[in-house]
């Protein structure tokens, strides 16, 4: 992806360190470096019981949500050129003849937007610093705009598969290698579907549908910017993504692509590789929380930048055809504390929740509403200070709607306050007239799965800290059909 790498040497931190994670609009349970930025998630692999996260920083974790920041990992450069986004593996077979098992990252080399962009490689024998090849660039074809190689393992021939985008022209390709230093071009795809910005960050994963071992389907994610990212579903047999009947289908019109999450900030979604070959299957995303429209002007002195939480995706069908849904991790459950729950509330117009009041805004929560005879419902977080986030469902559009308008208290910065007070949207379809919602509510940031993660919407916020409240609304009667809600621990503790 094309973005400014601004992050100076990163510290290695011990527990003691952790104590400096308490900045206002610090995420607490989502990953942040300890300063400077952070963009895509880069070279996300399980090796050795340990799943790593690169963005040309670097930190590990063995359960994803406690992470330990490693030094900057990336030595031998020239300094001509900027490191951007790219993947990492583990030549476990030797072919690149570093060693048995070396980490090698792949990676975009830019220098400036007026030369071409490269990619090129570095390994690692200790899995933490990497050396650069002095042999690089091992893909070049003198474009100005070719970026963000996703690489992996097709056991099935026996070679390193590598997808990288062409960003102005909306299209990916697709190459293999015997040894990653050595790139056949095998096909490309695009453009289809939403390309009236740039492609960038590419993944390619295969997934089961409806748990059918017997039916998958590979998902080929591609980020179009500044915050979205589309999906499609189809056959790859070594050589060329083939889409399925209903991608195509789905894709005659750009704004008919299938979007990841339809929320403000999310953005260059990448999946954990289980280098491990362990039991556990989940595939595991994650995602950049930010905006290119205003990433440079968000209010956090500590740096800019953070990660979502990881989510599970699956391939369910549901009446409209086979979509991509998402869910929390299960390991989020340890940071669970102080629940509160209650059910059957009803309501005319609005409710406040006095039973959960939250003294700080890192928590969990679990709702249903009976829509009754409203036509819009929903609940307002972030309540304080005349200052709310709403997220709502309008019946009569079907649509799910996140307006943060009056959200943050940061007000000083007219690039920020000219992109940033937005509303979005997603089309969601109720079941019985009932709302289900799922909300991770951060110090800087709101995670809403719909319908069990039919529908996600991810939206940075940074409030004031006492912006606190929450309070349900409709437009007629209504009820709480249930709530549960948890304070969630600080990952830096």
């Amino acid at each position: 992806m094309r973005h400014v790498i601004l992050f100076s040497f990163i510290v290695f931190l011990s527990a003691n360190s952790y104590a400096q994670y308490n900045e206002k609009y610090r995420p607490q349970y989502h990953f942040s470096p300890q300063k400077s930025w952070i963009g895509d998630p880069d070279g996300l692999v399980k090796w050795k019981g340990l799943y790593h996260l690169f963005w040309w920083g670097h930190a590990v974790s063995s359960d994803l949500i406690h992470w330990k920041e490693l030094p900057y990992p990336m030595k031998g450069g020239d300094n001509s050129f900027h490191y951007f986004s790219g993947s990492v593996v583990v030549d476990k077979n030797n072919t690149a003849g570093f060693g048995d098992s070396t980490m090698i990252a792949v990676y975009t080399a830019h220098k400036n937007d007026n030369v071409p962009e490269y990619q090129a490689i570095s390994y690692s024998n200790n899995d933490t610093i990497f050396n650069y090849y002095k042999n690089n660039p091992v893909l070049d074809i003198k474009s100005n705009s070719f970026r963000d190689p996703q690489v992996f393992w097709y056991a099935p021939e026996q070679q390193w598969i590598m997808i990288v985008t062409h960003p102005h022209l909306h299209k990916v390709s697709f190459y293999a290698s015997p040894d990653l230093k050595q790139w056949k071009y095998l096909s490309e795809f695009g453009p289809m579907a939403a390309h009236d910005n740039d492609w960038e960050v590419p993944d390619f994963f295969q997934l089961p549908v409806d748990d059918d071992a017997s039916n998958k389907k590979w998902v080929l994610t591609i980020g179009q910017g500044p915050n979205r990212m589309q999906y499609f579903l189809g056959d790859f047999e070594g050589e060329k993504f083939i889409p399925d009947a209903q991608t195509i289908e789905q894709n005659k019109k750009q704004d008919d692509a299938l979007w990841i999450d339809y929320g403000a900030d999310y953005y260059a979604a990448r999946t954990w590789r289980n280098i491990d070959d362990s039991a556990d299957k989940n595939i595991i995303m994650l995602a950049w929380m930010g905006n290119w429209s205003y990433a440079g002007n968000v209010p956090s002195k500590w740096g800019k930048g953070f990660e979502t939480i990881p989510r599970n995706v699956c391939l369910k069908t549901f009446k409209q055809g086979v979509r991509l849904v998402q869910s929390p991790i299960e390991a989020l459950k340890i940071l669970r504390k102080d629940s509160v729950q209650f059910s059957n509330k009803q309501f005319n117009k609005t409710f406040v929740v006095n039973e959960f009041q939250p003294k700080q805004n890192t928590y969990e929560l679990e709702t249903t509403i009976d829509m009754g005879n409203a036509t819009i419902v929903g609940l307002n977080v972030l309540v304080g200070e005349e200052r709310k986030l709403i997220i709502g469902y309008d019946k009569s559009r079907q649509r799910l709607f996140i307006d943060r308008t009056k959200c943050s208290d940061f007000t000083t910065d007219s690039v920020f306050n000219k992109k940033f007070p937005i509303k979005v949207s997603a089309p969601l379809v109720l079941k019985n007239d009932k709302l289900t919602l799922h909300i991770f509510v951060d110090a800087s940031s709101v995670e809403v799965f719909a319908n069990d993660g039919e529908i996600t919407m991810s939206c940075t916020t940074f409030p004031s800290s006492a912006q606190t409240g929450i309070t349900f609304f409709g437009d007629g009667k209504s009820s709480v059909q249930n709530f549960k809600a948890w304070m969630l621990d600080s990952i830096w503790k």
